[in-house]
């Protein structure tokens, strides 16, 4: 094979590769974010309790990244430790709904759904979030949460 006809077929080679494995790429590395770093200053903020301030630091991402399930998980975050329960499992179902392969939003939907004695949904969510993570440290807990609200009747 010419020198030529090797290069062309690598770069040729390369270029399905790259192709192939965009398609399979997480949203992140698509074009959103890295949600650790543009979530971070409103993280640090709720983590040492300015709740406020830092859900309206997530409603402003919100507004830039509607189909971010970390961005409407973040701002549920923070309703939820201001109290405003309601509104926080409306950001949580609403990042399942946008972003149906973020696994935070269904593990802190169900949270919610659990305490509010919403079993058959709990459970739902739950298995959902073992089923995106299947690595997680809290699978055996999560598994028994399931077990749990299956066992519960609404």
């Amino acid at each position: 094979m010419k020198a030529s006809n090797a290069k062309h077929l690598v770069l040729a080679l390369a270029a399905i590769n790259l192709m192939s494995s965009s398609l399979s790429l997480p949203a992140q590395a698509k074009g959103d974010p890295n949600w650790d770093v543009a979530l971070k200053e409103a993280n640090h903020l709720l983590a040492i309790g300015e709740s406020e301030k830092a859900a309206a630091i997530f409603e402003s991402k919100i507004k830039k990244y509607p189909n971010s399930g970390a961005c409407h998980t973040a701002l549920g975050r923070s309703l939820k430790r201001l109290g405003k329960l309601d509104q926080a499992k409306t950001e949580f179902l609403r990042s399942t709904e946008v972003e149906p392969t973020y696994a935070d939003g269904f593990y802190e939907l169900g949270v919610l759904q659990e305490s509010d004695k919403e079993w058959a949904e709990a459970a739902k969510a739950f298995t959902r979030y073992v089923e995106l993570r299947p690595d997680s440290g809290q699978r055996r807990t999560i598994e028994d949460r399931i077990l749990y609200c299956n066992g519960q009747k609404e």
